[in-house]
């Protein structure tokens, strides 16, 4: 008769049946709970381990290789450093100066990897330095000669047009000069000649007469000029009151 029990009262099986499936699920959840509460805190260790085992590279560009040293082993890093010129032996770390990084500043590397540095020495930055110096000052002193040229070229040029101009000037006053000495002599001609006319009249005899300007000549009485003994219109051919006067 137990054997029948649930075909007895099938409402009463059908209960028994649910809540078994309920238990049956509560204890899967339960059971999948406690698991996700036990993976969690697995899974926060583990990424904590990870940030805790990586760090951000420093820059270190610009630094001597002594002091990026010590930065970079500080945060657990190792260094690597190789000099970029003519690959020299690093000896004195203070000797020598980070020119580039690998990783690049900023980045997120694991602790104990390394980190590669081009360095060079001091004296390599100084003599390139120097040479860097003595270029510019050899372009400057360059274009301070050349605006000296340019400088020398516009003052010659000044001074032979100034030259020419003085030159100019000079020969224009000696002209000048020379008009005027020129015109003083025939003033001084003409005027001797003026009181030689005058005084002809007594030395000429009254009644002179002179067949032309020869006779006249050679008599020493031309030139002749009207109202003078001798004068005649005939020998006075330019009509300007003076005959024989050439």
């Amino acid at each position: 008769m137990n054997n029948n029990l649930y075909a007895a009262h099938p409402v009463t099986g059908r209960l028994k049946v649910s809540l078994a499936l309920a238990v049956l699920a509560g204890l899967l959840l339960t059971g999948c709970g406690g698991k996700q509460a036990s993976v969690e805190p697995a899974s926060a260790a583990t990424s904590t381990a990870t940030a805790e085992a990586s760090a951000a590279v420093p820059g270190v560009v610009g630094l001597t290789l002594d002091k990026a040293t010590d930065q970079l082993k500080g945060l657990g890093f190792k260094v690597e450093a190789k000099d970029i010129v003519d690959g020299k032996s690093i000896i004195v770390e203070k000797n020598w100066q980070v020119m580039t990084q690998d990783p690049a500043s900023g980045t997120t590397a694991a602790k104990g990897s390394t980190v590669r540095l081009g360095v060079k020495s001091l004296d390599e930055l100084a003599a390139e330095k120097a040479a860097a110096e003595k270029v510019a000052a050899d372009k400057a002193a360059a274009e301070q000669a050349a605006a000296k040229a340019v400088a020398d070229k516009a003052a010659a040029e000044k001074a032979a047009a100034d030259k020419a101009a003085a030159d100019q000037a000079a020969a224009a006053k000696a002209a000048a000069d020379q008009a005027a000495r020129d015109a003083a002599a025939k003033a001084a001609a003409d005027q001797q000649s003026a009181q030689k006319f005058v005084q002809a009249p007594a030395q000429a005899p009254a009644t002179a007469y002179y067949a032309n300007c020869t006779a006249a000549k050679n008599a020493g009485a031309a030139p002749l000029h009207r109202g003078q003994p001798g004068y005649s219109s005939s020998l006075d051919r330019d009509g300007d009151g003076v005959a024989c006067e050439r």
